[in-house]
Formats: structure tokens, C-alpha cells, sequence
């Protein structure tokens, strides 16, 4: 079998083959001249044996960040508890899997925890699944674009985006395009969107390599007027499907700065399905929130839209970082209708699932859904945990398997790919109040960390915020701070004590442990203000 190294690719040449690896036809897009990347790709598919673990990762669509909490909070404010997620904060992290010993070039994996959760009242079972690939960053290549960039030219985009700075938001989205272009080659195809109360075309199809006509077309962009944000994206929408064909990827960067926070205003629910029709043509939709956050219902309906996922740009590094580091991976998609079936025995309940916006209800058989996975810098960014509560029917003594995870999902072709089950297992001779606690691995001790520290933060701005949320800072007073406050400085304490033996950063992408001990230090200043 050839090794599964050379170019990853999506594109060029559409073939259809008969994979010796499965048995089965399919159809499939690759460079010509590409052999090695003939071999990577039919791996993939069929989830055989590939290379050995990978630096590149795999994280699913919505929130891909902390980036408003952590500008509020370095801010000396107590950030909207929306503004903070699991799955965001997971996002930022490397959490390290360990690939089962057939693992394809896309692979699930199950690690296992028990022990006292911060905000738990009795120990619990954390299962922690988890998706990697088997491909290296060196190797990987994007699809080819064919690229509608939409942007927000309304008179708040002429607001700055810094309160320091005289950088208005446009200024930035035009910075982030400035980052963008070393990424574009003459096979994109670029196209420029700007939209108020109505739109133009301010570019159609360009080679992404022609930096002039993209530079002269953002030259021509200024702020003014005011926002009716559905028709400018469906002209973006539009622009691609014109000049769509077989050998790129469809996909529309959405830059602006409107304030969609619950999915009841019209003007929210007319979005959502306007990326979702889209969505069903194939056009993937990134958004990236200027200076200005979405509430966490459009976050999570981004996420369920196929191919959907969303960022937050509120300060020139989180620009570099996105832009620089990240666009060949946020917009190649490596699964989409990802199912996983969490079969759950009696001798353990349900006590939470975290990693995906939905709330689930109690029960024996879970069924959850991420519509899309990205590749990633990041392994581990895509975990999903779920809590059970063991009661006294779970022998301690013996292993036990408590959970069982079945896995389906779709490759960018449409395949179909079903792997073996994965067994939730714990091994025997454990305590029963989990002192001392059990991890099946360093990444699920680090995984369990992050969890609980999410839920912390999310906890304590929600302690502030209280009971008459409104979207205003000026509410403050009707929380509890003193709750908030001790919330904090209980947990740091918990947070050392579970940080014992794992490395600040799993690698250099990630954030560190003591960047998090940090922000939970600094929240507790700015929650002291209200005391």
C-alpha cells in the first residue's frame, strides 16, 4: 500500500474509480499528476490504515473561539455568559487523542474519566469523543475557491473597532483580506460583495492572484447608510453560483457587524434560512462577526448549517491568527452528517452533554449531530462530552463499559462511511467516590480541565448578569457577585489540583493552561467591581 503522504486534494479532475481498500465505486477529486494523493484520498474514504497520529487536527462548524469573552473580560468588563461556550474555548486548545490502530485519515476515538467535576454533585463518568486525522499540515492542500467575499459596508462599520485605536471596522475586514490574499492562487476565483440598505458588485471572478483588481475593489468600499443584510448575502450567493463548477469549492466569507442574537427576530430566522437554502446548493457560508458578537442561538444554528462555521475579529491578532494560520482549513470541510448514536447501560444516568449548543433530555440512547467537520491546527478541537452519573447498580471493582458510540458520516463526495462502534470502557478497581480519579489518558485529564473551566466562567457571568438579562451591561446590579466570586476562587484551587502533571500547551498552537488560570483571575477582578 503506498504511505499516505503527498498533496491532500479536493479538486481538479473529477474520475470515477472502483477503491481496491472497500469494494466499493465512488467518485472522487484529485491532481492529475498526484498519484500519492490518489492513495490519501481513497484512504480516507474508506477509513483504512493511513499514516500515524498527525499535527493536523479536526474541530466541527459554529464557534471556533472565546475571542469576545476574552476581549471583554482583558477589558475589565464580565462578558455576555452567551459569549462562552465549550466548544469554543475547546477550539483553542490542542486536546491529544490517541488514534485507534486503524485509524483513517478521519478517526473517532473514546477516552474515559471519573472523578469530582467542580460544578457536580456526585462523581461522574466523563466520556470524551473526539475526531483526528492521520494527515500532516505539511501535506494538506486546499480545495480550489470559487470565492464570494460579502461585505458589511453600513455606517456602524464605520465605528471603531477598538476603543483605543482609530481603526474602523471596515478597516479590519479590509486587513483581513489583506491576510487573506498570500492564500489565493490564480485557480480561485474571487468575487467582492458590499451591501447597506442595498448591494453592488464590486468584483466578479477575478484569479485570486490578481491582487490589483481585489485591492481596487476594496478601495472603493466606504461606510455609510444603513443594513439589510439578506439581500446583500444573497447577492453574494448569486455571484458564486455563476460561476460554480466542478473543480472548486463554493463557499462566501461574510464580514459584518450586525447584532443577530435570538433566533424569534425576523431578521435572524430570514439569515438563517437564507444559508441554509444555500447550504442545499452546496455553497458553504463563513461568518465572521466584526467587532460585534452573535448571540449563541445563531451561533449554534451557523453550526448546524452544512459546511457553516463562525468567528469573531475584535483585535488585529485574532486577525493574523485567522487569517494567517487558519483559512486554508476553516473553509475545507472533511465530513459532513456526522452521527453519533451514545448508547447509555442502566447502571449509569445521564448528567449533561457539552461540546454542542443543544440540550439533551435524560435517556438511554443519545443521538447527536455535528453537520460539519473542518480540518484544524488543533487536535482535538472537535470533542464532544458526555456526562452519566454512576448510581449503585456500577461494580467498581470490575470494568465496565459505560457507554458504547456508533459513528456515521458523509465524505465532501457523498460516501457514506460507517466505522466499528467505539466502547466507552473503565477499568477495574476503581474508588467509588473517585478519590483517586481515573483518566484513560493525559488528553482526557486536559479535555476534562477545559470543560470544567468553560462551565466556570459561563457560570460566574451568569451569576453577574442574573435573572434580567437584556443585552446591556447597565443590568449588572440585579446579579450576585458574591456567588460569582466565590464560584472563581473555589474553582482555582480545583483547577491546580486537576492541572497537576499535563503540559501548559499541548503544542504550539494551542492555548496555554495558565492563559486560562489567567482570564479566571482576572474575570474574579472584574466581578469584584460589582461586590
Amino acid at each position: 500500500m503506498l504511505a499516505a503522504r503527498g498533496r491532500f486534494t479536493l479538486h481538479h479532475a473529477q474520475r470515477d474509480t472502483h477503491c481496491f481498500l472497500s469494494g466499493c465505486s465512488m467518485r472522487y477529486f484529485v491532481a492529475p499528476a498526484s498519484l500519492v494523493a490518489v492513495s490519501c484520498f481513497l484512504m480516507f474514504l474508506s477509513g483504512c490504515p493511513a499514516a500515524p497520529f498527525s499535527d493536523l487536527g479536526v474541530t466541527g462548524g459554529g464557534q471556533q473561539d472565546l475571542a469576545s469573552a476574552r476581549l471583554a473580560i482583558e477589558a475589565g468588563e464580565v462578558p455576555d455568559p452567551d459569549a462562552i461556550t465549550v466548544e469554543g474555548l475547546i477550539s483553542e486548545h490542542s486536546v491529544p487523542l490517541e488514534p485507534p490502530a486503524d485509524a483513517g485519515l478521519l478517526y473517532a476515538t473514546v477516552g474515559t474519566a471519573w472523578n469530582r467535576d467542580f460544578d457536580a454533585f456526585t462523581p461522574l463518568v466523563t466520556v470524551q469523543i473526539g475526531f483526528g486525522s492521520t494527515l500532516d499540515l505539511e501535506d494538506f492542500q486546499r480545495p480550489d475557491l470559487n470565492l464570494c467575499i460579502v461585505i458589511d459596508r453600513s455606517g456602524s462599520m464605520g465605528d471603531d473597532i477598538e476603543r483605543r485605536t482609530d481603526a474602523t471596522k471596515l478597516d479590519a475586514v479590509k486587513i483581513a483580506i489583506d491576510r487573506l490574499l498570500p492564500h489565493l492562487t490564480a485557480d480561485d476565483r474571487v468575487s467582492i460583495v458590499a451591501f447597506d440598505t442595498g448591494s453592488r458588485l464590486a468584483l466578479e471572478a477575478a484569479r485570486g492572484n490578481d491582487y490589483d483588481a481585489i485591492k481596487a475593489a476594496l478601495d472603493t468600499i466606504t461606510a455609510g447608510g444603513g443594513t439589510d443584510l439578506v439581500p446583500g448575502l444573497a447577492r453574494g450567493y448569486q455571484t458564486v453560483l455563476a460561476h460554480a463548477n466542478d473543480s472548486r469549492s463554493d463557499r462566501v466569507l461574510l464580514f459584518t457587524d450586525a447584532q443577530l442574537r435570538f433566533r424569534q427576530e425576523l431578521a435572524a430566522r430570514s439569515f438563517i434560512n437564507e444559508i441554509s437554502d444555500y447550504a442545499d446548493r452546496g455553497i458553504g457560508t463563513t461568518v465572521f462577526g466584526v467587532g460585534s458578537d452573535f448571540g449563541d442561538e445563531i451561533v449554534y444554528d451557523i453550526s448546524q448549517v452544512r459546511g457553516g462555521n463562525y468567528f469573531f475579529l475584535g483585535s488585529y491578532e485574532r486577525i493574523v491568527s485567522v487569517f494567517d494560520e487558519d483559512f486554508d482549513l476553516l473553509v475545507t470541510p472533511v465530513a459532513y452528517d456526522v452521527e453519533m448514536t451514545v448508547t447509555i447501560p442502566a447502571a449509569f444516568d445521564l448528567a449533561g452533554v457539552y461540546g454542542l449548543p443543544e440540550e439533551f433530555q435524560a435517556a438511554r440512547e443519545l443521538t447527536l449531530n455535528l453537520p460539519t467537520l473542518f480540518f484544524s491546527r488543533r487536535q482535538g478541537g472537535g470533542i464532544v462530552f458526555v456526562r452519566l452519573r454512576g448510581g449503585s447498580l456500577v461494580d467498581f471493582t470490575q470494568p465496565i463499559t459505560a457507554a458504547t458510540v456508533a459513528l456515521s458520516y458523509k465524505t465532501p463526495d457523498g460516501n457514506t462511511v460507517t466505522p466499528a462502534p467505539l466502547a466507552a470502557e473503565l477499568p477495574g478497581e476503581l474508588s467509588e467516590d473517585a478519590d483517586p480519579p481515573y483518566f484513560s489518558s493525559s488528553g482526557v485529564q486536559r479535555g476534562v480541565l477545559l470543560l470544567n473551566t468553560a462551565l466556570v466562567l459561563k457560570g460566574a457571568c451568569e451569576d453577574i448578569w442574573g435573572d434580567y438579562y437584556s443585552g446591556s451591561y447597565y443590568w449588572y446590579y440585579y446579579g450576585d457577585p458574591d456567588r460569582a466570586a466565590e464560584r472563581i476562587s473555589e474553582f482555582l484551587p480545583y483547577f491546580d489540583t486537576l492541572a497537576e502533571g499535563l503540559d501548559d500547551r499541548a503544542d504550539e498552537t494551542s492555548r496555554g493552561l495558565s492563559d486560562e488560570r489567567a482570564l479566571l483571575e482576572r474575570l474574579l477582578q472584574n466581578v469584584s467591581r460589582y461586590r
